[in-house]
């Protein structure tokens, strides 16, 4: 049960963090909206199984662009992934 709905069966308010994310890969910065945030054309290509297109999205052009020059290989993506998903709280730590 997610917070929200959690907050919605006890009738309780839960505060919304609206934080962008920073995550830090190769010596490179990121900010990332909050998976909340995201962008609902990157949800529909994440579901269509677009990956890259749904980071581009996510990421916007020019952060997509630098990500892009130090990413070579789908392992890289696998790497960066990885660290989104930490910083996000969705991955194992």
């Amino acid at each position: 049960m997610s917070t929200r709905q959690r907050a919605a069966a006890t009738k309780t308010k839960t505060a919304r963090a609206s934080k962008d994310v920073t995550v830090q890969w190769r010596e490179t910065t990121f900010t990332l909206p909050t998976a909340e945030d995201f962008p609902l054309e990157a949800l529909e290509a994440e579901e269509e199984g677009r990956h890259l297109a749904a980071l581009r999205v996510i990421l916007g052009a020019e952060q997509y662009k630098a990500w892009r020059a130090l990413a070579r290989t789908a392992a890289d993506a696998e790497e960066f992934s990885a660290v989104v998903m930490q910083e996000l709280g969705a991955g194992n730590r």
